[in-house]
C-alpha cells in the first residue's frame, strides 16, 4: 500500500523530546531480537524509534519477527517497515517492550504526553 508508505516518509524525528535518550532505549531493546519471535509492541515516540531499530537489525541479520502492534500508527510504521503484524487474538507475544513519558513517586506510569495514566 503506498499511501502507508507516504505517511511515515512525512514524520521528522527531530521533534521528538528526548531523542537521544529514546534512541540508546530503542537500540537496547533491538538487542534483545532473536529470530521467528512474536513481540509486541507498544506506542509512542520511544516505540516508534524502537520499532526502526528493530527493523534495521531484522534487515541485517535476515531474521523473521512478528509484531503485535498495540496502535493503528505503529501497525502502520510496521509495514512501512516491512514487519508481519498480527493482533493479540491471533498469537502470544514472546515479550513486549513500551515506553512511559513519566513515572511518578506512587509507580504511576505517564503515558501519551500526559494524556495516559496507567
Amino acid at each position: 500500500m503506498n499511501w502507508s508508505k507516504e505517511l511515515f516518509e512525512k514524520i521528522e524525528v527531530d521533534n521528538i523530546e528526548n531523542l537521544e535518550e529514546k534512541k540508546k532505549v530503542a537500540e537496547k531493546i533491538a538487542e534483545k531480537v532473536k529470530n521467528n519471535q512474536v513481540i509486541g509492541f507498544g506506542s509512542g515516540t520511544t516505540s516508534y524509534l524502537a520499532a526502526i531499530a528493530i527493523a534495521e537489525k531484522v534487515k541485517k541479520e535476515n531474521l523473521q519477527i512478528t509484531a503485535i502492534p498495540t496502535s493503528f500508527e505503529i501497525k502502520m510504521l510496521c509495514a512501512y517497515l516491512d514487519i508481519k503484524a498480527v493482533n493479540l487474538s491471533n498469537q502470544k507475544p514472546d515479550w513486549s517492550f513500551d515506553g512511559a513519558d513519566e513515572v511518578n513517586s506512587s509507580n504511576w506510569l505517564i503515558k501519551g504526553k500526559g494524556r495516559c495514566n496507567v
